[in-house]
C-alpha cells in the first residue's frame, strides 16, 4: 500500500490515537503522582492592615433629647402630633362618621356606620373590620367602634325633623283632599246656632194643556246640582223586575238546570 494514497482523516486519526497511547502510558509510569505543595515563605506572607482606635460615642441619653420630642422639628406649630402608618391622620374620618343603626338580636348584633352621604358600611359585633372600623361593643342608642382616629364611642343618629326634600305638589294635594275635617268639641258644638226653617216653596202652577212645568233639580250647598231621584212608577218598575228574576231563578233551581240556561 503506497503512503500517498492515505487520505487525510485517515492522518488525523493516528495522530489521535498516538496521543491517546502516550498519555495512557504517562498514566502508567506514574503521571500526576508527585504533586507536593511548595514550603511556607515568610516573604509573600503580607500583614493585616491596623485598625484605627475607636471613636468616643457621640450620642448621649434620651434625656438630652428631651426637648426635641417635645417640640418637632417637623410640625408647623411645633407640637407633637400622633403618627399614622396609613398616610392620613384619621380625623376627617373620626369627625364624619356618624351611627345610624343598630340591630340587636339573640344570636346577631351590627351597626351601620355612615361615613359620608354616599357611603355607609355594616360592621358585626366580634367580625372583622370593614374599611378600617371595627365593632368593639353596641348598645341600643350607642356604639363602641375602632378605626383610623382611635376607640370612641357615637351615639344613635336620630332624624330631627330637618333636612330632606320637601314632598311634591302630588302628594301635598291628595293630603289636603283626603284630610278629614277634625270633630268639633262639645263646648263648639252647644255654641252652634239650630239651621234657620226654610221658606215653603209655592205650588207648582199648571200648564196650559194640563202639563206640568219641568222640574228643577235642588241645588247642593257648593253649587253643584242634585242628580233626580227616581219617581215612584220608576221604583215599583224596578221592584217588580226584581221580583220576576227572583222566580225564575227559584224555577230553574226546581228544575236543576243552572241560571243562565234556557230549556
Amino acid at each position: 500500500m503506497r503512503l500517498d494514497l492515505i487520505g487525510l482523516r485517515t492522518w488525523l486519526l493516528a495522530t489521535v490515537v498516538g496521543w491517546a497511547l502516550l498519555v495512557c502510558i504517562l498514566a502508567v509510569a506514574g503521571l500526576g503522582k508527585r504533586v507536593e505543595l511548595l514550603p511556607d515563605d515568610p516573604a509573600l506572607v503580607q500583614r493585616l492592615p491596623t485598625l484605627p482606635a475607636p471613636a468616643p460615642e457621640r450620642l448621649g441619653a434620651f434625656e438630652k433629647y428631651s426637648e426635641i420630642a417635645a417640640h418637632p422639628a417637623f410640625a408647623e406649630d411645633r407640637l407633637p402630633h400622633p403618627f399614622f402608618l396609613s398616610g392620613n391622620d384619621g380625623s376627617g374620618a373620626a369627625s364624619t362618621v356618624r351611627l345610624t343603626g343598630v340591630l340587636l338580636t339573640e344570636n346577631f348584633k351590627m351597626a351601620t356606620l355612615t361615613l359620608d352621604p354616599q357611603d355607609s358600611v355594616r360592621v358585626q359585633l366580634g367580625g372583622e373590620a370593614v374599611k378600617g372600623w371595627r365593632l368593639l361593643a353596641l348598645q341600643p342608642r350607642s356604639a363602641t367602634i375602632e378605626g383610623p382616629g382611635g376607640t370612641q364611642t357615637l351615639e344613635l343618629h336620630v332624624f330631627n325633623g330637618q333636612g330632606g326634600q320637601p314632598p311634591t305638589a302630588n302628594a301635598a294635594a291628595r293630603g289636603a283632599a283626603g284630610a278629614v275635617p277634625p270633630l268639633p268639641s262639645p263646648d263648639a258644638a252647644a255654641t252652634v246656632q239650630p239651621p234657620q226653617p226654610q221658606p215653603a216653596t209655592p205650588p207648582t202652577q199648571q200648564q196650559p194643556g194640563g202639563q206640568a212645568p219641568p222640574t228643577v233639580p235642588p241645588q247642593r250647598s257648593d253649587g253643584a246640582q242634585e242628580a233626580p231621584r227616581p219617581s215612584d212608577d220608576q221604583m215599583r218598575a224596578i221592584r217588580e223586575r226584581i221580583e220576576a228574576r227572583r222566580r225564575q231563578l227559584q224555577q230553574q233551581r226546581q228544575s236543576g238546570s243552572t241560571p243562565g240556561q234556557t230549556q
